[in-house]
C-alpha cells in the first residue's frame, strides 16, 4: 500500500515479495511524495533508505513528470541475524541494505554479511580476531572522506590476501607465506565451516593490509617512490601483517608477479609522468618532515 501511495511502478508490479532480493529507487516526483508522507526531507530519507542515492540507470524515471518507482535486482540487499530474527515474534523476513548494516550481529556474534558465494552466516563467538579486525574497518571508514571507496581498498586487499591463501605455501619463494598459513589453519579451525568463507578467513590480514591501501601518505610514496624506496612500502607491509623482515624482503625482489606488486605496479604507471617531473624534489619517505606536501598534489589525488 505504500509503495502505490507513493508512485506507480515503472514497468510490472512493485509488491513486498520482490522486495526480497531486490531495491528500489524513486524520481523526483515520488522522492518529494515519499518526504510528504513521512514528514521527513530528502536528505534525512537518503540515510535512512541508501538506494535513494543511487543513479539509476532506468531513464524512463528521470523522463517522466508523475511519481514512479523502479524495482532493480541488488546483490546489496541481504537477510539480517538469523538468530535475532528467531527472538521475534512472527519471524518477519528482515532485509537490509549491506552498505549501512553492520556485517557482524553485537549481540550474537555472528557474521551476517552473506553473498551469493557465501550464502551462509557464520558463528564468530570463538574468533576475536576477525570480530576486532572488522572493528577496526569500521573506525577506518569513519576517518575517511569516501567510505564507498575504502570499501572498494578492502575488497582489493581482500583478493590479494585469499590469492596468498589458496597459493601453495611450498611453492613461492621459500616459502614466503608459511608463517601466515599456520596462522590461517589455526583460525580456520575456530570457524564451523572455513572451506565456504576463506574471505571472512583471511578478513584481519585484508583490514591491516587496507588501511595502508586507505592511507594517502603510503600511496603517495608508492605512486612518486624511486624504485629502490618500494623497500618502505614492503616492510611497511610486513610489520602491519606481523611478519619478518624477510618477509618483505622476499615480495619487493622476487621476480614473481604475486597480487600485491601487481597493485603496486598498477599504481605507480597511474602517476609516471608526475614522478618524472618530480625528480629529485620528491620526499622519500611519506613520514619525513623535511620533504614538505607543498610540493605535490593533494594526498586525495593519489587515490
Amino acid at each position: 500500500m505504500l509503495l502505490r501511495a507513493i508512485g506507480e511502478p515503472v514497468a510490472g508490479n512493485v509488491h513486498a515479495g520482490i522486495l526480497d532480493h531486490h531495491d528500489i529507487t524513486l524520481n523526483a516526483p515520488a522522492l518529494a511524495r515519499l518526504a510528504a508522507l513521512t514528514g521527513r526531507p530528502a536528505a534525512s530519507l537518503g540515510k535512512t533508505l541508501p538506494s535513494l542515492g543511487t543513479a539509476c540507470a532506468d531513464r524512463r524515471l528521470s523522463s517522466k513528470t508523475e511519481p514512479l518507482i523502479s524495482a532493480f535486482s541488488s546483490a546489496a540487499i541481504r537477510g539480517h541475524c538469523q538468530q535475532c530474527i528467531a527472538r521475534i515474534p512472527g519471524h518477519p523476513n528482515i532485509r537490509v541494505h549491506r552498505g549501512s548494516a553492520p556485517a557482524i550481529c553485537r549481540r550474537h556474534y555472528r557474521w551476517v554479511d552473506t553473498t551469493g558465494q557465501h550464502p551462509n552466516q557464520v558463528d564468530l563467538a570463538n574468533n576475536i580476531e576477525i570480530i576486532t579486525a572488522y572493528r577496526r574497518f569500521e573506525r577506518l571508514l569513519s576517518t575517511v572522506d569516501d567510505p564507498t571507496w575504502a570499501r572498494q581498498q578492502l575488497c582489493r586487499t581482500t583478493g590479494i590476501v585469499t590469492h596468498w591463501h589458496h597459493w601453495d605455501r611450498h611453492s613461492f619463494s621459500d616459502s614466503i607465506f608459511e608463517e601466515l598459513h599456520a596462522r590461517w589453519d589455526t583460525r580456520a579451525r575456530t570457524l564451523p565451516s572455513p572451506g565456504s568463507a576463506t574471505s571472512l578467513l583471511v578478513l584481519p590480514e585484508a583490514v591491516a593490509l587496507a588501511e595502508i591501501f586507505c592511507d594517502p601518505r603510503w600511496l603517495q610514496h608508492v605512486a612518486i617512490a624511486d624504485h629502490y624506496d618500494l623497500l618502505l612500502f614492503y616492510r611497511q607491509v610486513a610489520r602491519r601483517l606481523g611478519q619478518p623482515t624477510k618477509f618483505s624482503d622476499r615480495l619487493a625482489y622476487s621476480y614473481r608477479i604475486d597480487p600485491l606488486k601487481s597493485w603496486v605496479i598498477e599504481h605507480r604507471k597511474q602517476f609516471r609522468t608526475l614522478r618524472d617531473q618530480q625528480g629529485r624534489r620528491r620526499p622519500h619517505h611519506p613520514y619525513d618532515p623535511r620533504f614538505p606536501d607543498a610540493i605535490l598534489p593533494t594526498n586525495r589525488h593519489f587515490q
